[in-house]
């Protein structure tokens, strides 16, 4: 009858190290929000074992593997469209800009608002003081 091999003693100790190692690695995975969180992971724990000719020696290595989830891919969108002035093909990440083929009230000719405002916040402004500053005009007050 063959003796018992304790999994935590065996190869030094090297085998329960590898196997923890790989849980962690595991466990990171799971808890990593760029990764899909339903996909299965996998530990893979390889024993290999070779013995000599007259079969008295085995040599053996241990070895762990991991499958993880991958990373999950980015996704945007891109408008495109002709440039009308130009004729040249436009592609433009929608959220970062100006789409294509789209006038802003910039372009169109008697659009905007005769008073001038902040275009950060869209406050209206108007000339006040002798030194020429503007000044937030209170709306609740032009009302």
């Amino acid at each position: 009858m063959m003796n018992h091999i304790n999994l935590e003693e065996f190869a030094n100790g090297a085998f329960s190290v590898q196997v923890n190692r790989a849980f962690e690695e595991v466990t990171k995975n799971i808890q990593d929000p760029n990764t899909e969180a339903t996909a299965a992971r996998k530990i893979t724990v390889t024993i290999g074992l070779k013995p000599n000719a007259d079969r008295s020696f085995v040599a053996t290595g241990v070895q762990t593997k991991t499958t993880l989830a991958p990373a999950l891919g980015a996704v945007t969108a891109i408008q495109m469209g002709r440039n009308l002035r130009t004729g040249e093909v436009d592609a433009v990440e929608i959220g970062t800009g100006q789409i294509p083929g789209q006038m802003s009230f910039k372009e169109i000719p008697g659009v905007m608002p005769e008073k001038k405002f902040d275009e950060f916040t869209g406050e209206i402004l108007e000339p006040g003081g002798s030194s020429g500053q503007r000044k937030i005009v209170d709306m609740r007050k032009e009302a």
